[in-house]
C-alpha cells in the first residue's frame, strides 16, 4: 500500500501544478487583452486626433471672424483671396447691339457687373456711366460672332472692356474685375 500512497501524492501534485497553470492561462490571457485594448486605443485617438479632428487653426480663425464682425472679416478675406466686398459690386443696364457680321442678323446681349475697390469708386463709375457706356457699346458692335463665341475670345472682351472702364476713371481708382452676368447671342 504505499505504492499507493506515493502514487496518489504524485497525483496530488501534478494536479496542483496543472490547477496553478489553468489559473496562470487566464491571467495572462487577461493582459494580452488589456494590452492590445490600450494600443488600439491610443492608435484611434492618435487617428482622430491629426486626421479627423478640426485644427485648432481653423478653430481660432473662427473665433477672430466671430470677435472681429462681418465687415472686418470681409475686408481682410478681400486682401487674401480677393473676393469682392457686398456693396461693391455695380450691376449695370444689359447692352443689346448688333454683331459685326456680314449678314448683320446677329445681336448680343451683355449685361456686365463691375467690382469696384470702395464705395468711392463706386460712386465715380456711377457718375461717368454715360461715358463708359458710350465705349462699351462702340467695342462691341465692333465685334462679330466669331470673334466672341470662344471662350477665349469672351475672356479677351471682359479683358477690353475692364480696360475701358479703367481708362474712363482716371486717377480715381482702378477697377479689378468685371463680370457677364448675362451673355446672350442671336
Amino acid at each position: 500500500m504505499p505504492d499507493l500512497d506515493m502514487e496518489v501524492d504524485a497525483a496530488a501534485e501534478a494536479g496542483e501544478e496543472a490547477g496553478g497553470e489553468k489559473k496562470k492561462a487566464p491571467l495572462k490571457l487577461i493582459i494580452i487583452i488589456v494590452a492590445a485594448l490600450v494600443i488600439l486605443g491610443g492608435g484611434g485617438f492618435f487617428g482622430w486626433k491629426f486626421f479627423l479632428a478640426p485644427s485648432e487653426k481653423a478653430a481660432d480663425k473662427a473665433a477672430q471672424t466671430e470677435k472681429a464682425g462681418g465687415e472686418k472679416a470681409g475686408e481682410k478675406g478681400d486682401e487674401k483671396k480677393g473676393p469682392a466686398v457686398p456693396g461693391t459690386v455695380l450691376d449695370m443696364e444689359p447692352f443689346i447691339v448688333n454683331l459685326a457680321d456680314p449678314a448683320g442678323k446677329r445681336y448680343l446681349k451683355l449685361k456686365i457687373a463691375v467690382d469696384a475697390k470702395d464705395e468711392k469708386l463706386k460712386q465715380e463709375i456711377t457718375m461717368r456711366i454715360p461715358q463708359i457706356r458710350d465705349s462699351i457699346l462702340l467695342l462691341l458692335t465692333s465685334k462679330s460672332y466669331a470673334d466672341i463665341s470662344p471662350v477665349a475670345g469672351k475672356i479677351r472682351l471682359r479683358n477690353e472692356i475692364l480696360q475701358i472702364i479703367n481708362r474712363s476713371l482716371i486717377g480715381v481708382g482702378s477697377v479689378h474685375g468685371v463680370y457677364f452676368t448675362e451673355f446672350v447671342v442671336q
